[in-house]
């Protein structure tokens, strides 16, 4: 019988991006090649949906740290791959599910559609893995990554342990079996998150642009483009005109938005100016993939809603009081199209299940923490 070395397990699983193997045998992918040496495969983080002829979304699973989608785009010779999640060893997985169920072409361009960590801690991977791709993003996403992404990563650390202490106390209290396994797998989740990024270090994108990029290729044409202000200060989209396809990251997706470092006056007008473009697949940065144009509309509206209902309150009542006035059953922009209860199901699909909170309360919870962000956004200039 042949026994593999694991050295030559994962040159073959890897395949080209054994060219940065250094790297698979750091600290950052100790715990995921453990797992991917017993079962003779790397754990599989994402489910590949092809959306149209050489483009697919990589839909991330659920996880206790959560990690972005990415959409990638087979071009005659390369890859363009849109965001890098959360941690070092989603993209050792998705790479290698990529070569088994895509193809062999290399990576050769690596987007950032905005600053946030769980769509850009993975770009000191893609790079080791693909050393002479390119990371493209808007000036201000470079910007925001160069000012705030180590700080961001160490409050994220920070969280990340109170969350397996509480997972811990939660797990000494149930005497649920289902409630039990959920926490003992949170938590050991995070742990695993916590020791591979241990020693992670940003990783700038090298290409920017102010509004405008287009990479034309044999197979097709890849707009990369900002429109305005929405999620962050650099949201930045990614469509291909031939095959009628946008990836866009946070500024639209499948969840309800988050607000904190967003622009609620402005990006409903962003969203609007998304629908210039011709598209009719939505690839966002969590959730399923939307064939419809109606979502735009509708998460714009949402935000729109919540923002009004914000501006005519406050001063009036507290924030607390504004937020417990405020009842999702109730809000017009939720019951249009059924965008409330699409983005229940995206959740029920995309998140881990909280251990004492049904999902209601956990939605219900969602809109009261967008009320707080928009609360706190309004005067952001």
């Amino acid at each position: 019988m042949h026994i593999r070395s694991r050295r030559g397990f994962l040159k073959k699983t890897l395949g080209a991006c054994w060219t940065g193997a250094a790297l698979l045998e750091q600290a950052v992918f100790r715990a995921d090649l453990a797992r991917a040496q017993a079962s003779d495969s790397l754990p599989k983080l994402f489910d590949i949906e092809k959306i149209a002829d050489g483009i697919y979304a990589a839909l991330a699973r659920p996880a206790a740290l959560i990690n972005s989608n990415a959409v990638i785009f087979e071009n005659s010779q390369d890859l363009l791959i849109v965001d890098t999640h959360s941690k070092a060893s989603a993209v050792a997985s998705l790479v290698s599910q990529i070569k088994r169920e895509i193809t062999l072409k290399p990576i050769r361009y690596i987007v950032n559609s905005h600053f946030h960590w769980d769509h850009t801690q993975g770009n000191p991977t893609y790079h080791r893995i693909a050393p002479h791709a390119d990371i493209l993003a808007s000036e201000a996403t470079r910007k925001l990554l160069s000012e705030k992404g180590a700080e961001r990563f160490r409050l994220s650390a920070v969280e990340a342990e109170k969350s397996v202490e509480t997972y811990k106390d939660q797990l000494a209290k149930t005497t649920s079996p289902a409630d039990k396994q959920e926490l003992q797998q949170l938590i050991k989740e995070t742990n695993a998150y916590l020791a591979e990024m241990k020693n992670y270090q940003p990783e700038l994108p090298n290409i920017t642009f102010a509004n405008d990029l287009i990479i034309h290729d044999k197979n097709h044409d890849l707009h990369l483009a900002f429109r305005g202000r929405a999620h962050t200060a650099g949201d930045v989209v990614v469509y291909c005109p031939q095959k009628k396809v946008i990836a866009t990251g946070d500024a639209l997706h499948g969840f309800l938005p988050f607000i904190a470092d967003g622009y609620p006056n402005e990006w409903a007008n962003t969203l609007r100016r998304y629908a210039e473009i011709p598209f009719d697949h939505i690839a966002g940065g969590h959730g399923a993939v939307q064939h419809t144009r109606d979502r735009l509309y509708q998460m714009g509206n949402y935000i729109d809603e919540l923002t009004e209902l914000v501006k005519t309150t406050k001063g009036k009542k507290t924030l607390a009081e504004i937020q417990a006035s405020v009842n999702p059953d109730t809000l017009r922009s939720l019951k249009d199209g059924g965008y409330g209860e699409f983005v229940k199901q995206n959740i029920e699909r995309s998140r881990p299940s909280i251990p004492g909170t049904t999902r209601a309360e956990a939605f219900t919870a969602n809109v009261r923490t967008n009320i707080a962000e928009i609360y706190n956004a309004l005067g952001r200039s």
